[in-house]
């Protein structure tokens, strides 16, 4: 896809965010209720933004947020808005893969927004960042209220502060199981000579093992600067503890999983704050390492 460049001129950084800037909200993934899309338009409006509900943000189609078609028109709308600043998605969950093919990049291009969230948002940044733009690997809607006080502060702080645009060393990737779905298609982050973070939950050890395997194989673990661990939550192994019928341990740890597949030689930062655990530290994707990491040192207290 010619219109998908990679992460090697300067960042896009979207334009940060002042008070009173609009915020649209969207479910690109998974259904929302009325409840959760309350909560998300109070959060905005006491951080002293303003919501904007986009109409059908209520359907559902099966677990989905409405059609693909849906879900990808409200994404373009919010992209050609010129008032709309940053798009947060409401919830994870599985679908916003589906519906990368049907983005518009151009119009995406024109006033970069903001997109927030993780989990299956890892597809979204996935998009941007080959575009060229910086994204916000943060808290969906419906997980902010769980969020530490500390943590929603540096959210915000990411979005209206001014970042500086690099070249290399960014930081790219997210949930390991989305981009083990996105390998080999335009949508993969560029990751050679920038920091790779990495979390996922409630995977099988040899699931784990097989998608290191892939990103080795696929010669993504030779390119990267370095990777950054997030949390590896309620993982799974194959036990009877597990629900399986006999005992058959993969026999190795997160961690020897995951050395076992990076090159020797190369930097792992080890158990941040970042992905389904407890604390989910925002980081700024497309952005230098260096610029942020001060933010993680926080969260590991």
């Amino acid at each position: 896809m010619e219109s998908m460049n990679a992460l090697s001129s300067l960042t896009i950084i979207p334009a940060p965010l002042e008070r009173g800037d609009r915020i649209m909200l969207a479910a690109p993934a998974r259904f929302v209720t009325e409840e959760q899309a309350d909560a998300a338009v109070k959060f905005i409006s006491e951080a002293g933004f303003v919501a904007v509900v986009p109409e059908g943000l209520l359907l559902r189609d099966g677990q989905f947020g409405g059609s693909d078609v849906h879900r990808a028109e409200v994404m373009n709308q919010g992209f050609a808005a010129p008032d709309v600043k940053a798009i947060w998605v409401m919830r994870g969950g599985y679908g916003c893969a589906r519906i990368l093919p049907l983005l518009n990049p151009e119009v995406f291009l024109r006033c970069p927004t903001w997109i927030i969230g993780f989990s299956d948002v890892t597809a979204l940044h996935g998009w941007a960042n080959r575009l060229g733009s910086a994204t916000l690997h943060g808290p969906v809607a419906n997980t902010f209220a769980s969020s530490l006080p500390k943590e929603q502060d540096v959210f915000w702080a990411s979005l209206t502060a001014s970042h500086e645009a690099v070249q290399e060393s960014k930081v790219v990737g997210g949930n390991l199981s989305v981009l083990f779905s996105l390998l080999g298609t335009p949508f993969f982050p560029e990751c050679s000579g920038n920091w790779l973070l990495l979390e996922d939950l409630d995977e099988y050890l040899y699931h784990i093992d097989r998608m290191m395997l892939a990103l080795r194989l696929a010669g993504v673990l030779d390119e990267v600067k370095g990777l950054l661990i997030g949390s590896f939550s309620d993982l799974r192994d194959n036990t009877i503890a597990d629900g399986q019928s006999s005992e058959n341990p993969f026999g190795q740890s997160i961690e020897e999983i995951i050395r076992a597949h990076v090159p020797e030689g190369k930097p792992i930062d080890w158990n941040l704050p970042v992905g389904h655990g407890q604390k989910n530290v925002p980081v700024l994707f497309g952005v230098s390492w260096e610029q942020q990491k001060h933010h993680f040192a926080l969260g590991k207290s």
